[in-house]
């Protein structure tokens, strides 16, 4: 296809859709006889796409829309887009760093919407939904922020450069003309199509740009040092406050989302106390969360003593996507796992914390043993989490 339109050929244009002409061969001649097959251009026919038309006596056969030659070149040819895209944001000047800073969604979901639920709030109601400035106050207030932040904050907020750049593309047409209706050549249009490419790409940047200048107009409102927290997140990329923390995975925009458990005692069957240490619990947006340990550890309802094991949660795990929500719901079933729902008399999970004598054990966990007047256990520090005997 694409290689008929660079030779030298006349072509058909009817209707938003291409036709060309029909190559000689004696069988689809044969079939084209039919008097009700190829309608004559400019005749009455039922028919808004035939797939044939009589043009001066030469037929013409229906190719493609003409408008999937345009959506479709980014996917078919994504370099030659790519430096079609550059060149033509180099002609507009719009290749310089206009200050802006890439607002995340999954992040922003993370910080306003996931880390939430799990802040301690000094003070304040677990009840109330706290705004995102309060979210932010909260962070800065236990995490220390570069200056450098500050003055990122403030640059971020000068809306001069985006205006500047959206001013130079109102010299840009948006609206693309149809090519002429009726019999061309492959030269006048591909000079169309180039044409309707450089409208396409245009349009994509102004609305890139107008996207841009809202949001930020959006955080003009807010104090500066706020916006410096934010932004001093999405450069880094990591957080960790009162054991929930989440970072960057590589130079992507994907996250690891974690929760520590902090220590916790389970009991056997015969009543017997194993102080489990702090683990954290995560899932990644990688794929469905399903949730994993991070740490090197053993558990009854963990296969082997190692990293990142998926947590047995007593269901097959569900293809959860991303949300605020999902993210929830799967790291407190991780925890809530480990932490509450072994039973000794139950054959749950993989291990048993006791066994038979002379049973072999793959994993063991005599090490985890505590007598019941344990420090710990008497201070109140830990808990049996548990149900026993």
């Amino acid at each position: 296809m694409w290689r008929l339109l660079e030779a030298d050929l006349e072509i058909l244009v009817h209707r938003g859709s291409l036709y060309l002409p029909l190559l000689y061969d004696p069988e689809i001649l044969e079939e084209t006889r039919n008097p009700a097959l190829p309608v004559t251009l400019g005749a009455p026919s039922g028919r808004d796409f035939p797939s044939f038309l009589s043009v001066q006596d030469r037929l013409f056969v229906r190719a493609v829309s003409i408008s999937s030659l345009v959506d479709n070149y980014p996917v078919l040819f994504p370099r030659e887009h790519a430096d079609r895209r550059r060149l033509l944001l180099e002609q507009y000047s719009l290749t310089a760093d206009l200050g802006g800073v890439a607002l995340d969604p999954q992040l922003v979901t993370i910080v306003f919407h996931v880390l939430p639920h799990f802040l301690r709030r000094d003070g304040l109601s677990r009840r109330r939904r706290l705004g995102e400035g309060e979210i932010l106050d909260l962070i800065r207030e236990r995490v220390k922020i570069p200056p450098r932040f500050n003055q990122e904050a403030r640059r971020f907020l000068d809306l001069n450069p985006l205006q500047e750049a959206l001013h130079r593309l109102e010299t840009a047409s948006f609206s693309p003309l149809p090519p002429p209706e009726g019999l061309m050549s492959t030269a006048g249009f591909r000079a169309w199509w180039q044409k309707a490419l450089t409208v396409r790409l245009l349009a994509e940047e102004r609305a890139r740009l107008l996207k841009e200048l809202k949001d930020r107009e959006q955080w003009a409102a807010a104090q500066e040092d706020r916006l410096a927290v934010l932004l001093y997140l999405a450069a880094k990329g990591s957080l960790e406050l009162d054991g929930f923390g989440f970072r960057r995975l590589g130079p992507g925009r994907d996250f690891c989302i974690y929760k520590h458990t902090g220590p916790y005692v389970l009991k056997d069957f015969f009543g017997r106390c194993y102080l489990f240490p702090d683990c954290r619990v995560a899932v990644t947006t990688l794929g469905r969360l399903r949730p994993v340990v991070l740490d090197r550890y053993k558990h009854p309802f963990l296969r082997q003593h190692a990293p990142g094991q998926a947590i047995c949660v007593g269901h097959d795990s569900r293809n959860l996507t991303f949300s605020a929500s999902n993210v929830i719901q799967a790291l407190e079933e991780g925890i809530n796992a480990l932490m509450y729902s072994y039973d000794s008399r139950l054959n749950r999970g993989y291990h048993k914390l006791d066994a038979l004598p002379g049973t072999l054990r793959l994993v063991d966990f005599e090490d985890y043993r505590i007598p019941e007047d344990h420090p710990l256990l008497l201070s109140g520090k830990v808990q049996v989490t548990n149900r026993s005997t």
